[in-house]
């Protein structure tokens, strides 16, 4: 492998330095640290640029904070500082080292993300039904922690010898006590190079192709655990072919090797094959080497199964060859965000706009018909945006996401009143687009007389427009009168997801020939705007309607 040299000429610029300032704070310019390191940009760069220049720059101590998700991880911690002087040397060390990555290693590399090993994983699944019929998932048992500095000064030597930036790298190394710090860039694009070797050694099985002695003794093995694992007819007809049959057959695969069988995403190595036993024997070499060349632990939980027993769970997904899954675990945590924000009355909208980000994830995957069943809408299709253009809002200025179904705001009788507390703002009485009647009507019969025929005609409807009151507050005015204030529902900013200043207004549609009876003839408009409830009673023949109250 080629080495590189005369890299800190290239570190040691202020260009580079401002760049690295610019890639760590995108997006965090709202940040304390930030703001305060932004305040005096110059001097800080330049205190940083001399650092490094002198060699005087060591790593800050660590402030690590444990968290507990699905498994405990332990995030580590330094100052803003810290991060952009590894920004820096990042800046020429990334693309360096990223040259060595075999294409299917797809974490800690700018594009190649979880969506890039999705693709690859799904693409090799689907080309090569009987080429991938089997797979074995490995995990690296707490990989970032057992990663030996002195291993990982190695690996990095075999590709930089640049003295000042290996003197640079080796203090970041030896900063942390116990392998490298997870949650600090230079550290992920270290940890996914520790593994590149590696990753070129699996796909090629380990060279044994190029030792006689290991060929035979694997050979060997192959052919013996084929006899000792026979369990179908299928099996026993290849076993009548004869060992140099399985011999020949042993060393095509190895010839053929793993290309587009193996990919890796951080410690997570997923392997398929079409031979079970085959592919038990490379598992076998992978942990051997593991453990003998990198000192790495793999998690005891793995096993060589069929992709159609349960499929591959990695990267959150569940891949199969013909579809994707959402993790179990996802899925439940969409559906019950999704459930909360229905129980806070939220409309389709806006429960998409606040579940974006688990949405968004699920929709990568096979999930069509669980999102229709959340009712979450992900096809902005034209036909839709036209007939949202289209619909005949009763109330001018008002959109069509403002609607909401009448059943949100209706209490039933001997339910408590609170939730349901509206301030009804205007009414309009207009023709129903969904139900119709028929009715009895006199029309002439061409000989100067009249004739009963009967006519279907649109339903009368009320539609209303209303804010919901989430607080009531009473209290005694100057005249000794009492006067109730409210607070209303905020407006929901569809960016960002927060209130705003503004209150929420709504517009809803009802056919209940009780509520149109009290718009037509027991208020007005000249009454409104006024606090209300819709209570739903039931008549004594066992007949429900709605009232204003």
């Amino acid at each position: 492998m080629k080495r590189r040299g005369f890299i800190s000429p290239l570190i040691e610029t202020r260009l580079n330095f401002e760049k690295a300032f610019d890639g760590f704070a995108d997006g965090k310019h709202r940040r304390a640290a930030v703001r305060k390191f932004e305040a005096d940009l110059e001097a800080n760069l330049d205190r940083l640029l001399d650092a490094y220049i002198s060699g005087t720059w060591r790593t800050s101590e660590y402030r690590d904070d444990v968290i507990h998700e699905h498994k405990t991880r332990t995030i580590s911690k330094v100052p803003i500082d810290d991060h952009v002087i590894q920004w820096a040397a990042c800046q020429h060390v990334e693309p360096l080292l990223c040259g060595t990555y075999i294409r299917r290693s797809c974490s800690c590399v700018k594009g190649r993300g979880t969506h890039d090993f999705m693709k690859l994983l799904k693409a090799d699944l689907e080309r090569d039904y009987l080429g991938t019929y089997y797979f074995v998932q490995l995990d690296a048992h707490h990989y970032f922690q057992h990663i030996l500095h002195s291993l990982m000064k190695e690996r990095i030597r075999t590709k930089i010898k640049d003295p000042k930036l290996l003197a640079f790298l080796d203090e970041f190394i030896d900063s942390y006590y116990l392998g490298l710090p997870l949650g600090v860039k230079l550290s992920q694009i270290l940890a996914n190079f520790f593994l590149a070797k590696f990753d070129h050694d699996v796909i090629r099985i380990f060279d044994i192709a190029k030792d006689p002695e290991k060929m035979a003794y694997w050979r060997s093995r192959y052919v013996t655990d084929c006899f000792l694992t026979c369990r179908t007819e299928a099996q026993a007809a290849e076993l009548a072919k004869g060992v140099e049959y399985l011999n020949r057959k042993f060393d095509g695969f190895v010839a053929e090797g793993l290309n587009n069988r193996y990919q890796r995403f951080a410690d997570n190595m997923v392997t398929e094959h079409g031979d079970k036993v085959f592919l038990h024997l490379v598992t076998e070499m992978q942990i051997m080497v593991l453990a003998r060349d990198y000192y790495i632990d793999v998690n005891k939980n793995w096993n060589v199964r069929p992709v159609d027993a349960g499929g591959i769970d990695v990267c959150g997904y569940v891949f199969f060859h013909d579809h994707i899954r959402l993790r179990k675990r996802n899925k439940k945590a969409l559906c019950r965000e999704v459930a909360k924000c229905k129980k806070k009355g939220l409309s389709p909208e806006e429960t998409r706009l606040r579940c974006a980000s688990r949405i968004g994830f699920a929709s990568h995957a096979d999930t069509n018909n669980l999102l229709r069943k959340l009712d979450i809408n992900m096809e902005k299709r034209l036909g839709t945006v036209i007939k949202n253009r289209k619909v005949n809002i009763p109330f001018k200025g008002m959109r069509y996401d403002q609607k909401r179904t009448f059943s949100e705001i209706v209490c039933k009788d001997g339910q408590d009143e609170t939730p349901y507390k509206i301030l009804l703002v205007d009414f309009i009485e207009d023709d129903s687009t969904i139900e119709k009647e028929t009715v009895l009507v006199q029309v002439p019969d061409g000989n100067g007389g009249t004739k009963t025929e009967q006519q279907t005609r649109p339903k009368k409807r009320l539609a209303i427009r209303y804010k919901r009151i989430v607080k009531t507050t009473a209290a005694v005015n100057d005249e000794g009168e009492e006067v109730e204030t409210y607070e209303f529902e905020p407006e929901i900013d569809k960016k960002t997801g927060q209130p705003t200043g503004r209150d929420a207004e709504w517009y809803s549609y009802s056919g209940s020939s009780v509520l149109l009876d009290q718009a037509g003839n027991d208020f007005t408009k000249e009454d409104l705007p006024c606090p209300t409830v819709i209570t739903e009673y039931t008549n004594k023949q066992g007949k429900k309607f709605l009232k204003f109250t």
